[in-house]
């Protein structure tokens, strides 16, 4: 697929995806849906990305859903008869491009350069750390709209309590009180989002990646299990990051006493 609304840039380890359709606010159309579906596959398949970062072109992050309509005139939409499946696994729909970016086996960082709201939101925490301008924002708004919701990953970072607040209430959430609640992982003014993103993107790019899938893994499915399975996703991770070469070279780096000079491998 040629990619007509993303931008990509590979660089030292790194995989910037850019949305770019500034003059939508990025908001998110079947192309782009598709687009982000395979980025993110290829970044997954390509041993020379350690690290991938998400963001958007000009003021927003990504606005959500195109309310203006989800087809391109070139590429009719298809539909499943049944509608929730559609909402759910529908062409090009938000909820399986968080979920690849879930299962990607390298990390993924969201750049917020703005606004963030609907399934903008929801692609901001399908990143596993986010970097947010001073002067971004997080919203999920559907209920001003008259369009129900759920809280989808919400309620993993702030609880069902102040999940169900913002379902309802639809408040938008500045850059602080996202950093708060632990939503953004940093805050940083806007002229230096880009310096910060990289900067943690490099020292993730420099490490163990093979290690860093592993761990993300057992994390992610540990959350969603009893302490007794969370502790075998954590075994099984412990286990298979020793087959990798990185295990070795991080144990001669602790005896040798230098830094390691990790391959991800």
């Amino acid at each position: 697929m040629d990619f007509r609304y993303l931008l990509i840039d590979h660089d030292h380890g790194i995989c910037r995806i850019t949305l770019n359709r500034p003059e939508r606010l990025n908001a998110i159309n079947i192309r782009v849906g598709l687009e982000l579906l395979q980025a993110f596959e290829a970044c997954d398949y390509d041993d020379s990305v350690r690290a991938v970062i998400l963001t958007g072109a000009g003021r927003a992050f990504c606005a959500g859903d195109d309310l203006k309509g989800m087809a391109e005139p070139d590429q009719p939409e298809r539909r499943f008869a049944d509608t929730v499946k559609h909402y759910v696994q529908g062409e090009g729909r938000w909820p399986l491009v968080v979920a690849k970016m879930r299962a990607l086996s390298k990390p993924v960082i969201g750049m917020i350069n703005g606004h963030a709201h609907g399934a903008g939101f929801n692609l901001a925490l399908g990143c596993d750390l986010r970097v947010m301008a001073d002067s971004a924002t997080l919203c999920i708004p559907f209920v001003k709209r008259g369009i129900a919701t759920g809280t989808s990953l919400l309620q993993q970072f702030v609880g069902i309590g102040k999940a169900m607040e913002w379902a309802l209430l639809g408040p938008q959430l500045s850059a602080q009180e996202a950093e708060r609640w632990g939503l953004a992982n940093r805050v940083v003014p806007l002229a230096k989002l880009e310096e910060a993103t990289l900067e943690l993107a490099r020292e993730l790019a420099q490490g163990p990646t093979q290690t860093y899938g592993f761990t993300k893994s057992a994390v992610i499915h540990g959350w969603e299990s009893s302490p007794e399975r969370a502790y075998e996703y954590q075994g099984q991770a412990y286990l298979l990051s020793h087959q990798t070469e990185d295990f070795q070279e991080g144990r001669q780096a602790f005896l040798e006493k230098r830094p390691p000079r990790f391959q991800g491998r």
